[in-house]
This record gives structure tokens, C-alpha cells and sequence, in this order.
């Protein structure tokens, strides 16, 4: 049946056509790179060089619960004892506050002497080094009662999160020439960091340390 044998070849060459493909991809998975000393620095992995080498940054947890950062307090004003008051204070504030406060990052295998691999791979934390404006005008009435104590705050809530960075180049320890080879390996985990994401933020008057 010369359909029957048509149909077969057909099928037989597709499957050679994805074997094809499939080696292809497999070869550049395996990629490799001859690093000199001076470009690694002796460290394990090597951040993504770009290209198909991309090193990412990875959130692997997020805190449930947020927590109130105080980043400005006002002058406080004590409302005498035996009486009650009425307690506006009429200015307004700015305050630049960063996104990073209480983080930090360890490099982790990207480690080298120099720490060179650090300015590359901060950029890829969302946000790390960045910094966000409150501005507010303190013109609303508080009540307090005898011996109350007020202070106009500004708060940024923030919440703890941490990750770490997958894919890059991996030291092999076999020698090239001027230096030693890397095998790009996209999956592996390496170094860690920590910050606090800014969520919103909150005005008002403490009353006796209360918001």
C-alpha cells in the first residue's frame, strides 16, 4: 500500500526532525564560558553574563503580618491634667523613606574578594534601594483628656520579604586557556536577601504611644 508506506516515512521523519531539535536544546543548556581570573574573581557562580544567560531574582517568602515603621514623630503636646483639649497642629512634612530598611543581601557562591558580584545582582530585587515620599499636612483636631499626651507621626507599613537568585554560571575547575571554564546552569539557587516592601502609609496622632 504505497500510502501506507508514504505515511510511515512521514511519521519517521518528523520523530528524526524533534530528535534534532531536542539535541539542539540540550547542547545549549550546557553552555560554557572560559572566565580569566580577573572577570570571576574566584567566585563559584557567576552571575548571568546576558543573552540567553539570564540570572533572576526569586521571592521564595512573604511575611503574613505587616509591621508600622515610625519614620517621623512631631513635638509632643501634654493636655494639663483636670481639663480636656482640643489638639490641632497645623504643619506639614515630608519624609523620604527607603524600601530596604533592616534588609540586607548575602552574595552567598557569588561570593568573590572584591564582592564584585554585588552591584549586579541588587538591581534585580524589585525595589531594594528604593525610596518612597510621604508628605502630609497636620491640620486635623485631635480630643485628649487631662494628662493625655498627642505627637503627630507619619508611618510606613512594610512587610518582611526574602528570596534568593537562580541561574548562572558555575565553576567547573577545568582549566582553559587564561583562566577556567563555567557551565551555565539556569536552575541553581544561590546567596539571599532580605527587605521590606513599602505597602502604604499611615498619618496621624499618637495619644499616649496609641495611634
Amino acid at each position: 500500500m504505497p500510502g501506507k508506506a508514504m505515511w510511515h516515512r512521514m511519521l519517521m521523519c518528523g520523530a528524526l526532525a524533534i530528535a534534532t531539535v531536542a539535541t539542539t536544546e540540550g547542547t545549549a543548556s550546557a553552555a560554557t564560558q572560559c572566565f580569566s581570573q580577573s572577570y570571576s574573581d574566584g567566585a563559584q557562580i557567576v552571575p548571568g553574563t546576558g543573552g540567553g544567560q539570564v540570572t533572576r531574582s526569586i521571592t521564595r517568602q512573604r511575611a503574613a503580618n505587616t509591621w508600622d515603621d515610625w519614620v517621623w514623630r512631631g513635638t509632643e503636646f501634654q493636655c494639663p491634667r483636670n481639663r480636656t483639649c482640643d489638639y490641632a497642629w497645623s504643619k506639614s512634612k515630608t519624609t523620604n523613606t527607603g524600601w530596604a530598611v533592616g534588609g540586607g543581601t548575602d552574595l552567598g557562591n557569588a561570593s568573590s574578594p572584591s564582592k564584585k558580584w554585588y552591584n549586579a545582582v541588587i538591581p534585580l530585587v524589585g525595589g531594594y534601594q528604593r525610596t518612597t515620599e510621604i508628605s502630609t499636612n497636620f491640620t486635623w483636631t485631635v480630643h485628649l483628656n487631662g494628662g493625655d499626651v498627642a505627637q503627630p507621626i507619619q508611618v510606613a507599613v512594610r512587610r518582611w520579604t526574602q528570596g534568593d537568585f537562580s541561574g548562572g554560571w558555575v565553576r567547573t575547575n577545568r582549566g582553559c586557556q587564561g583562566g577556567t571554564n563555567y557551565e551555565w546552569n539556569g536552575n541553581v539557587r544561590f546567596g539571599n536577601w532580605t527587605r521590606n516592601v513599602f505597602e502604604k502609609e499611615k498619618v496621624g496622632y499618637a495619644v499616649n504611644g496609641r495611634m
